[in-house]
């Protein structure tokens, strides 16, 4: 599958934090992870791109949390959207799906960390799961 260069216009809610972004995004991937989890309210959906692709209008309400040794996590502190996870030494970024104006045309391809999914759902498509990233 040839990949595609997209250019995509992402915000979060209060638009404190307001991205254009051109490059190749990975497939989408739901992660089931603890900390997406409880970062999101529910399983987390992300893209990812290289950090340089992203041109930032604004991200005067971003700040960022050093959630374990391995990963950072980008979030608005004024409307409390969750946005990026980067792990440490990494040149992408991956970037939470639901911020985008639509269409995307991004498609999910699978889900991660499955074993650490919440009981009060299921995953009923046919996707491949994982239980670390592959």
């Amino acid at each position: 599958m040839k990949k595609k260069v997209r250019t995509l216009s992402a915000a979060c809610l209060c638009k404190g934090i307001n991205m254009t972004i051109r490059g190749y995004f990975r497939s989408v991937i739901n992660c089931h992870c603890i900390q997406c989890t409880k970062t999101h309210g529910n399983y987390a959906a992300y893209t990812s791109v290289l950090e340089e692709n992203i041109v930032f209008k604004s991200k005067k309400t971003l700040k960022w949390f050093n959630s374990s040794t391995k990963a950072k996590r980008g979030f608005c502190n004024n409307c409390g959207a969750s946005i990026f996870f980067k792990r440490t030494g990494s040149k992408a970024v991956s970037i939470s799906a639901g911020i985008f104006k639509n269409p995307t045309k991004l498609k999910t391809a699978s889900h991660i960390y499955i074993y650490n999914k919440r009981d009060y759902y299921k995953i009923s498509d046919s996707l491949p799961k994982f239980n670390k990233y592959k």
